[in-house]
């Protein structure tokens, strides 16, 4: 009977059903363990701001989110700032506003996911009218779009970063409106350099007569007028460069001096002022070179005032 039920017809779909159960549910165990469980939570790869939650139930993330929240607001090493040439403001980040209830229902998987944060509206306007009134930023501050500079801080702490630093001169509505004239230094010119000249050599190398002085960048003169400008030529305008910019924040990187009336070039009247008399030298190698340290350009222009005279004049945003 037992051979008769083997080879019937019943007893091999009996057979073939029972192996296929067996079949199916290895293949089951091997998914669940592999996907499965996965089901229900959120893929690898994804963060909320930068908050790992790959793996993760969406009722797990409010925990995991409110930990680390309370972990970057309590690291004093975290600075979120806006910066104008050497001077900052440290935004207050008790201020900011965590929303993420709102920012759980957008998450898309394998992708770093914005969190929303705000600033109640009283402590936003309290924030821009301490800005407004920063001593640093009073000449600019009319041309500064605070609610974009703002946003954007805003748009760094929805990343959770530990630093974010605003520049001014990134924000500015029109950076032309904000360049003024700094101040001159009108010089005589010794025996042998001819003013007119010294100016059409200024404009071979600028052709708009404006001498440039990059953002973050160094002004060696030689290497800007050494293949057009003789050594007594660049000395003078090197000397009227030093007078100005001394009272900003460029920082001089090479500086000569010749502590000796030359009058085979001055005489006692148009000997410059101590300290001014800087030396351009390129036989021995000496130059003068400064570095700007600040985020926006500056730049120079040279006038002649008289036969004996000219004047340069430093423009940009102000000190």
């Amino acid at each position: 009977m037992n051979s008769q039920f083997k080879n019937s017809k019943f007893g091999f779909i009996l057979y073939t059903i029972i192996v296929g159960l067996i079949v199916f549910s290895t293949i089951f165990v091997i998914w669940y363990m592999t996907l499965g469980y996965k089901i229900g939570t959120y893929g690898p790869d994804t963060r909320l701001g930068n908050v790992y939650i790959g793996g993760l139930a969406e009722d797990e993330i409010f925990s995991r989110l409110d930990e680390k929240i309370t972990y970057w607001y309590n690291d004093d090493m975290i600075v979120f700032e806006l910066r104008y040439q050497n001077y900052n403001y440290e935004f207050n980040r008790d201020l900011l506003v965590f929303n993420v209830e709102t920012s759980s229902m957008s998450i898309q998987d394998g992708v770093t996911n914005e969190l929303l944060v705000s600033i109640q509206g009283a402590d936003r306007n309290a924030i821009e009218d301490e800005i407004s009134n920063l001593l640093f930023l009073e000449d600019v501050i009319d041309n500064v779009d605070l609610h974009r500079l703002i946003n954007d801080m805003l748009q760094d702490a929805s990343l959770m970063k530990s630093y974010s630093c605003k520049n001014i001169e990134d924000y500015l509505i029109d950076p032309g409106l904000s360049i003024v004239e700094l101040g001159n230094s009108t010089f005589s010119i010794p025996q042998g350099v001819v003013g007119a000249t010294v100016i059409s050599k200024v404009n071979e190398v600028f052709a708009d007569g404006k001498i440039l002085i990059n953002s973050n960048s160094l002004f060696d003169i030689t290497e800007v007028f050494g293949t057009t400008m003789n050594d007594s030529e660049m000395t003078v305008l090197s000397t009227a460069m030093l007078d100005l910019i001394l009272v900003t924040n460029f920082l001089i990187d090479e500086e000569h001096y010749n502590p000796n009336i030359d009058f085979t070039m001055y005489t006692i009247e148009n000997y410059p002022y101590f300290a001014h008399n800087a030396v351009v030298n390129q036989v021995v190698d000496q130059s003068f070179s400064f570095y700007n340290p600040n985020k926006s350009d500056y730049y120079f222009t040279l006038e002649i005032v008289d036969e004996t005279t000219l004047d340069l004049k430093l423009y940009g945003l102000a000190f």
